[in-house]
Formats: structure tokens, sequence, C-alpha cells
């Protein structure tokens, strides 16, 4: 993946993973005997590779779906059996390659998780994977069971090589290989990324001087680019700037103010999201996406321009979105919250008027638009709340009392009690 990648690296950068993300794995048993089976598989593929499509989840179809129209993933491992002639179909390659049938990989998660494994096996003894033994050539069956798309476009380069690198990423993690009992393995991060590639992707943030743009990580070394306003967002400066397709917004806003604040999820991963804004024909965007495990930020739409992502009031609205599904627990993070909290107190302080104290501040919702939608005196606030809207993000696990804290910097509440009630003023 180095050629690929240093395309990619032209003009986007990537952040570690800082904070703790274990989460429980109740398909344990179905892995080890995957293993079994299979025994080319270096014990804690699999799982990185759930980890990273579906959280240990086994995903199913729900009446709402994604508000971004990206395809369906479904089991453990996060298969798309119809791509929409965008991504690839590769439950239909793991279902070719495994002789499990489509239906037992969708509705079994024991099967869906036997069907890559068998996959996987296959295709690490096909010829033209030489040298396998070395544990980087397991990026090419790594990429040929991706849904992602492999053409020649950058953005698609940096999604694809977000996904390898998160799989990569929770293998080299030593508390992973504690809590799901895999060992540490060789994988030379340097080898499979290149040496300035890796730097870059070790990063914690950017940071920029006054002649040059320098990438700071934990160790303490440095990377100088020679594109700086490439990489960096023109709104937000610890954001990357990956742009959507042109096809997918609108340059503008044909005069309407920007007065809101847009909170969706992805029903996806990071990487999903930021490809099939690349789709002419998914004919939706938004202007960030943030990443769970870290907090990553790519922008893709300019706060200027008109993104499409909540229908009816995408003209006055500036839309986030979050990796991860709103019935499934394990996406939102506390990174995730405090960095997407930063970038919506930024956007309040650059000249809007949108006040951070009208954050909804309540209960999760779960519901329709007809039970949670919030009045317009409410300026930042899910999709789900929003007039005129279908969609349910970010649903019932979106914590929006940490989320008003973050947002107002833990504001001090004042309460005052009468004789009758109590009278709540934020």
């Amino acid at each position: 993946m180095k050629k690929i990648y240093t395309l990619v690296l032209a003009g986007l950068l990537f952040a570690s993973n800082l904070s703790s993300q274990v989460v429980k794995n109740p398909y344990q048993s179905f892995f080890n005997q995957a293993y079994i089976e299979n025994p080319s598989i270096p014990k804690g593929v699999l799982e990185a590779v759930a980890y990273t499509q579906s959280r240990f989840n086994h995903i199913t179809p729900t009446t709402h779906g994604s508000c971004m129209g990206l395809p369906q993933a479904y089991g453990v491992m996060g298969l798309v059996a119809d791509g929409k002639n965008y991504f690839r179909n590769n439950l239909v390659t793991v279902s070719q390659l495994s002789g499990y049938s489509i239906e037992d990989i969708i509705n079994s998660p024991e099967k869906n998780i036997k069907a890559y494994a068998k996959a996987y096996n296959a295709l690490l003894q096909q010829p033209n994977n030489i040298a396998n033994t070395r544990f980087f050539k397991h990026t090419w069956v790594l990429t040929q069971l991706s849904e992602l798309p492999t053409d020649n476009n950058v953005v698609n380069n940096f999604a694809l090589n977000s996904h390898l690198y998160a799989v990569y990423s929770f293998l080299n993690k030593v508390e992973n290989q504690t809590t799901y009992s895999f060992p540490q393995h060789p994988i030379d991060m340097e080898e499979i990324f290149g040496k300035e590639n890796l730097k870059i992707l070790s990063s914690d943030k950017i940071m920029l001087n006054s002649n040059e743009q320098k990438i700071n990580n934990s160790q303490g070394s440095n990377y100088k680019t020679n594109n700086p306003n490439g990489v960096m967002s023109a709104d937000y400066g610890p954001a990357l700037w990956n742009p959507a397709a042109t096809c997918n917004y609108n340059v503008g806003r044909g005069g309407t103010a920007i007065s809101a604040v847009v909170i969706h999820d992805v029903e996806g991963t990071y990487a999903d999201c930021i490809a099939w804004f690349q789709n002419c024909s998914s004919v939706v965007s938004a202007h960030y996406v943030v990443r769970s495990s870290d907090g990553q930020i790519t922008q893709m739409v300019l706060e200027a321009d008109k993104a499409w992502h909540v229908g009816s009031e995408n003209a006055y609205t500036i839309g986030i979105e979050h990796e991860g599904y709103e019935a499934q627990t394990g996406w939102y993070t506390t990174a995730m919250y405090t960095q997407s909290a930063a970038l919506v107190r930024d956007i309040c302080n650059s000249g809007y008027g949108i006040n951070p104290l009208r954050t909804y501040n309540g209960p999760s919702c779960s519901g329709s638009t007809s039970s949670c939608q919030q009045g317009a005196c409410i300026k930042i606030k899910g999709h789900q709340m929003y007039p005129n809207q279908t969609h349910i993000d970010p649903g019932p696990n979106w914590d929006w009392y940490t989320y008003y804290d973050l947002v107002n910097n833990a504001p001090t509440i004042n309460t005052v009690t009468t004789a009758s009630n109590t009278i709540y003023d934020s």
C-alpha cells in the first residue's frame, strides 16, 4: 500500500488512537473455532476486522437505515451485499470464496465470522499472494475483502488506508492482545506504510507556525509537509481537509445565514463515510466527519457551502457526521465527544451568532421526529430533532448531557427552588 498511500499523504494527515477502546466480544468462541479451521490466519486478525467494522455487533438492517443512504452492512464482519454500484459487494465475494450462502452469512453471527475466515484463508493460499509469511502481505488480503473502492481517487485511497491502519493499530495495542487473547505479532508498520507515512499516521494533531507545518506525535518527532495549504482545513485548524465530490454539495448558501449545527451518526465507519461522499450517485455530504477511536476530524465541505445532510434544513445548518451506529454501543467514545465538542465551540466562535448554551441538554432520544423534535431555540441538536426528518440519529446512545458540558466547558448551573416548583435556567 505504500504507493497508494503516498498519493494520499500529499494532502492528508492522520492522528493516533490515544484512548482505551476495549469493548466486550460476545462471539469469541466463534473466532476461536474459525482459527482452528483456518490455522494460516494469525490470531487477532479476525477480531481486528470485526472491531473496525462493527465493534463486535452483529449488524442487521434497521427500518430507517443510514441518513446518507450508505450501503447496508451485515453481521459481525460488516459485509456489504449491495454496494450500490460504488462500494464493492464483499459479502458476495466472501460467499463465493467460502461456500457459505449469502442468507446464512447475513443471519448467523457464527457463519458470518467463519465465512469471512474461510475466504481470508483462501486468499492467503493464492499464488499471487507471495511471501505471505511477512505479516505486511496481509494488506493485500484485507484490501481484497474490504467493501471500499479501489480506484485512482485520492480520497478513496485515504479511506482504504484509514481502514487498514485501524486494523493494524488494533493488532498492535497491548491491551487488545491481553483482552482478546492474541499474541504480539511482528507487524512492521513502517514497512507497511513507509517511514514518512507512518510519522503522519501516528500523529496526534496538526501544528502550524509562521513558515512551516509540523505534525507533532506522542514520541516527540516531527514531520514537515511541503503542502500546508493542502492538508489544513480552511475552517477548523485541527481537522484534515478531504473534500467531498463537487457533485454532492452546493457552492455557497444562496444568502441564507448559518444558524445551527446538526449532529449525525454515519451508520457505518469513518472510512465508509469519507468514500461515500465521493460518489455522485449518493447525492449527500456533510461538513465534517469524526472518527470514533481518537476523535480525528476530516472536513469535507467548507462551512460557507451548503452540504446535503438534513434535507429541507440544509441551507442554514452545518452537519457533523460521527462514526458508528445509533443502536449500538462502543462507538461514541470520550475522545469523539471531546473533539466534536471542540469543533462545535469553534463554530460558535466563528461569528455565526450560534450560542453554545443553545445545545440540546436533555435525555437521549430514540424515537421519530414527532416525539423527539426540538424547537427553533435549540441550535445544536441531533438530526432527529429537526423538522421534516425521518431519521433518528444520533439515537438513544448519544449522551447529550455530557456533550452539552463539553461544548460549554461545564458551565455552572444555578437552581432556584420555589415553594411549589423548581425553575431551571441554563
